[in-house]
């Protein structure tokens, strides 16, 4: 239940429409997915039924993600059925390699913003980690959304190696006018069909967590554009969710119920997409039953109580977490917004 407005179904969606992708991030899992698993995605029209479930839902913002969405050449027309046609509020989670391709052929009407990765403000440093000749095109893409009124917010995977060059990210970010997110690299593993997939030697790319939060809270002191809030800050250094006891106090894990995630293949899982006790078929369940049974409703109140939400800082858990109650609404979205002005 949240409790700044008692409402029991998410404020917002992502769906993931595919997980192929042209880079090789050193961070990410999903190369080390096979690809028998990765060519399930749903078809055009059955991902614009889950839009017509989210917005009869009332859900208010829908992103789209991947892997790389825009490897489906159908984008665009999610993007104009959700943003233009349906009203929500359309985000667009990309690494920008496609995106200048994309806006000259098609362009992408009824896109509100793009979440841009951007992980050193160097070309070649940047190309090296994400294991594809990006960076250019990422400039680009800022540059090109701009001029068709669509926002642009950087997302920064902070690593140890990349914690020198923040304060450049974030004069980069400043000068082209974008805002930026600065959130830890952390171990994601995904689980698929009960195995468990994970990209080695991630933990030796996680900053120290005291000196990320030291460096954030200076960072903040010079840069109105970081939109990393002094509540996550704290939320991560103190050890994330979680915990017997409780890492921190701030602020219990909502995603389960704060925010919906649909798979490329359509499954939703519970209580979330790094750890599955219990999937659906939105394909085959209308959305809005899901969050009148009772299994989902008593795993959406145990929070962060099990055992693997130990530790967790995810960005999109604390994030989506932070609509819940009125300090943290307050902190991330109002506050931050207006700072931005």
């Amino acid at each position: 239940m949240n409790k700044f407005t008692k409402r029991i179904i998410p404020y917002s969606a992502q769906i993931e429409l595919t997980l192929k992708c042209m880079g090789k991030c050193r961070f990410c899992s999903i190369p080390s997915i096979p690809d028998s698993l990765k060519n399930n995605e749903m078809k055009t029209e059955e991902v614009k039924r889950i839009i017509d479930e989210i917005h009869n839902l009332k859900i208010v913002a829908l992103s789209f993600t991947g892997g790389e969405p825009t490897l489906r050449k159908d984008l665009p027309e999610l993007i104009k059925y959700s943003g233009e046609e349906k009203g929500l509020i359309t985000g667009l989670a990309t690494n920008g390699y496609l995106i200048p391709q994309i806006y000259k052929r098609n362009g992408l009407t009824g896109l509100d913003y793009i979440l841009l990765s951007l992980d050193y403000p160097i070309d070649y440093m940047h190309n090296k980690m994400r294991g594809v000749d990006v960076f250019d095109n990422a400039i680009r893409t800022i540059k090109l959304a701009h001029k068709n009124n669509v926002n642009v917010i950087i997302s920064t995977n902070v690593m140890k190696s990349n914690m020198i060059y923040l304060s450049q990210i974030c004069k980069l970010a400043e000068d082209l006018g974008c805002s930026i997110e600065l959130y830890p690299c952390e171990d994601i593993v995904r689980f698929y069909e009960g195995v468990a997939y994970r990209r080695k030697h991630v933990k030796e790319l996680i900053p120290n967590l005291d000196k990320w939060a030291k460096m954030i809270r200076s960072l903040r002191k010079r840069y109105s554009n970081i939109l990393t809030d002094h509540i996550s800050t704290q939320i991560v250094q103190e050890g994330g969710f979680g915990g017997r006891p409780k890492h921190q106090e701030f602020l219990r894990c909502h995603v389960a119920g704060a925010y919906l995630f649909i798979r490329h293949d359509g499954k939703i899982s519970f209580p979330c997409k790094i750890h599955p006790l219990l999937s659906f078929n939105a394909l085959k369940y209308p959305l809005w039953s899901l969050y009148n049974m009772k299994e989902v409703r008593d795993i959406i109140n145990e929070h962060d109580q099990y055992d693997f939400c130990n530790g967790c800082y995810l960005g999109c858990a604390i994030t989506s977490s932070m609509t819940a109650q009125w300090n943290t609404v307050y902190e991330k979205y109002i506050k931050g917004l207006r700072n931005l002005r």
